[in-house]
């Protein structure tokens, strides 16, 4: 579990920080837990501690052991998963191999007024970035190429809404944006 004792507390909210530290340090001290550095940010993650002795239980199961009158718990080994995705672990791990392609699937999608523009710039911004989001790879990028467009068309929309459109600029456009506002 990768979590601040203050996000502990609002699954705990019998308990106060102070007794929620406690607790953790005294699960620390009997070797049931163990406490690792996150490497994202100042969390730690807690996990079940292996048995001193090695033998792939849990210490939770060897405190069992002793106390013959607790019910055995199921064994539980906790991982945090803070691995990006890789390109071998993508599902579908498709990217164009030119331009032309996502000007292709622009128009295929019915963006053909902004595929010649919209196109290579969507392939080249993402070329830069090697295909990535947040370090993950984009495994579908038709998706995100379907997205650009529609927030192309919003801010397209939202422009024409304040008035002047700049794209459609011409002198007579101008005249007749100032004498009818």
């Amino acid at each position: 579990m990768t979590q601040s004792i203050k996000e502990m507390g609002s699954y705990l909210p019998f308990l106060s920080f102070d007794q929620i530290r406690r607790a953790l340090e005294k699960l620390q001290k009997a070797e049931v837990i163990y406490r690792a550095a996150n490497g994202f940010d100042r969390r730690h993650t807690y996990c079940l501690a292996e048995s001193p002795h090695g033998s792939g239980t849990n210490a939770t199961t060897t405190w069992q052991e002793s106390h013959n009158d607790v019910a055995a718990l199921p064994q539980v080994h906790i991982e945090t998963n803070t691995t990006k995705r890789t390109e071998s672990s993508a599902r579908e791990w498709d990217r164009p191999k030119e331009e032309e392609e996502v000007v292709e699937y622009l128009r295929e999608i019915g963006g053909g007024d902004l595929a010649p523009t919209l196109g290579p710039a969507f392939f080249n911004y993402y070329q830069a970035n090697d295909w990535m989001v947040n370090g993950t790879p984009i495994a579908r990028w038709k998706f995100k190429a379907k997205q650009w467009l529609t927030n192309e068309r919003n801010k397209r929309s939202n422009a024409r809404r304040k008035g002047f459109n700049p794209d459609g600029f011409t002198p007579d456009g101008l005249k007749d944006f100032i004498t009818n506002g």
